[in-house]
């Protein structure tokens, strides 16, 4: 299954939303989009806001899935992400899935836009937890639980993934979430998943996923290509594919080719 993740970052907001009706047009199954506060990151490029962007993109597409990958939590007060989450659900008429993120630690280049703004820069345990809490906030949320009145519960209830940089996150996600989403480049890639889906077989996680973001290329769109069945041997079953508007809506349209048998 071939997913887009269209980046928000040194793009207007129609461009983007142009972005997500030919990505519909070109087949892809899933458009996310990432989180983030500040370009300061990227070389001080400006980035738009992840759930407007997303609320658009609900009111501008049919069918494809929808979601952000991922809301920073460190970032994002649970309630808000309730609540938006649930809003973007009657907006996109049951189409989203929602991605986690533990954000930036001290020691990442990403730590500076929460600086800037004065939000913490916590360490990694404290991260972990903080994505664990978050999961259990939303889903007594929406099981019903008292405590919670007048706060919007989507439906149907969206899938949790939850993004890990690590063996230690990605057991957290295989014990929490839907599945778990890992970038390309990650060292000891293999060691991750092991964990992700370690975790998810002691918790009697069954249904549990393991998705990679992986850059736009014709070897990732292809779905019978090295990498793909190379991902796929590891546990992999979903890509998404970074775009971003250096590449042009022409390189989107073109993806239809492979995303057809993807």
């Amino acid at each position: 299954m071939t997913e887009i993740v269209l980046s928000p970052i040194d793009i207007t907001a129609p461009a983007i939303v142009a972005a997500a009706r030919a990505a519909e047009a070109a087949g892809f199954r899933a458009i996310w989009t990432y989180d983030h506060i500040s370009g300061v990151s990227f070389g001080g490029r400006p980035v738009l806001d992840s759930w407007t962007v997303l609320a658009a993109v609900a009111a501008s597409t049919t069918g494809v899935t929808i979601g952000p990958l991922v809301v920073n939590v460190v970032a994002r007060h649970p309630a808000h992400i309730a609540v938006a989450t649930a809003t973007l659900q009657q907006l996109s008429g049951g189409r989203v899935q929602l991605g986690l993120g533990a954000g930036a630690g001290p020691e990442s280049l990403y730590s500076r836009e929460l600086a800037m703004v004065g939000l913490p820069l916590l360490p990694a345990h404290e991260r972990r937890q903080r994505v664990a809490d978050t999961v259990t906030f939303l889903r007594e949320l929406w099981a019903g639980e008292p405590g919670y009145e007048g706060i919007a519960v989507p439906e149907p209830v969206p899938p949790i993934i939850v993004a890990a940089n690590g063996p230690k996150l990605a057991a957290v996600a295989g014990q929490v979430a839907d599945a778990v989403n890992f970038h390309d480049w990650q060292p000891d890639l293999p060691r991750a998943i092991d964990a992700a889906l370690g975790a998810a077989r002691a918790a009697g996680n069954d249904r549990f996923e393991v998705t990679l973001e992986v850059p736009f290329e014709d070897q990732w769109l292809q779905a019978d290509s090295a990498p793909r069945r190379d991902a796929a041997a590891l546990g992999v079953s979903r890509v998404m594919v970074r775009w971003h508007a250096a590449l042009g809506i022409g390189a989107i349209q073109r993806a239809a080719a492979w995303t057809e048998t993807a």
